[in-house]
């Protein structure tokens, strides 16, 4: 995880949030969209499997970027609290983890795609 755009490309799409062995009818999918200039970053709710198209967005999101600091690539978090540089404690193609919370890469739904393009 030493090469900014290899860690874009890892992180772009979406993440369902780990909770163990609970049995819920809610999903917290995490959108992400690194590009050149920007960045997308979405904790998005979904219950009962989107069957009541149910959607919950955070309105006062973060702005994200991705920063490299002492060879390693940190994510950088601006929102209305103030900023935080978090280290990205893992990172391959199905599995995140960050701030002790792991998520799992997910395909998305159809309309979650439409907010990300």
């Amino acid at each position: 995880m030493t090469e900014i755009d290899s860690v874009k490309e890892n992180l772009n799409g979406y993440w369902v949030m780990d909770l163990g062995r609970r049995n819920t009818s809610t999903e917290t999918i995490l959108c992400l969209k690194f590009n050149e200039y920007s960045a997308f970053w979405e904790h998005v709710i979904i219950k009962n499997g989107m069957l009541n198209k149910t959607f919950e967005f955070n309105t006062s999101g973060p702005v994200a970027s991705l920063i490299k600091v002492n060879d390693s690539v940190k994510i950088e978090l601006v929102n209305l609290g103030g900023a935080d540089t978090t280290k990205i404690e893992y990172l391959t193609k199905t599995k995140f983890r960050i701030n002790d919370i792991t998520y799992f890469k997910h395909k998305g739904y159809p309309e979650l795609k439409t907010i990300m393009e």
